[in-house]
């Protein structure tokens, strides 16, 4: 092979990664900044609304590419109710709000603003 076309094929390898990197990022976000909405929710939940890190039972980061505005959030399990999940959206302001709850009987429904 020719110095110009292994140039051309690394050259279209590079950009292949490149693009493929932004759409996983477009469609599934940052697995970083998931983690930190995660972290963000915990702490909100836990200093602002009371409640004890035993009363969270799971928290996973979220990404909605639908929204600029509030793009990254977390689902949220409460122990008493293991079946169901309230969503947490975080605003790039930073305020955190709670959008929905897959309960029929919410516990945790906290008043919209």
């Amino acid at each position: 092979m020719t110095k110009r076309i292994k140039i051309s094929l690394l050259s279209i390898l590079a950009l292949v990664v490149v693009i493929s990197g932004w759409g996983y990022l477009s469609l599934f976000g940052n697995p970083i900044t998931k983690n930190d909405a995660e972290e963000k929710v915990r702490a909100y939940l836990i200093q602002q609304k009371g409640y004890s890190p035993e009363e969270l039972k799971d928290i996973s980061g979220t990404y909605s590419f639908k929204s600029s505005e509030a793009p990254y959030g977390a689902a949220v399990t409460f122990a008493d109710e293991p079946n169901d999940k309230y969503q947490y959206i975080i605003f790039k302001d930073g305020n955190i709000e709670q959008f929905s709850s897959s309960s029929d009987n919410p516990k945790h429904l906290e008043p919209m603003n």
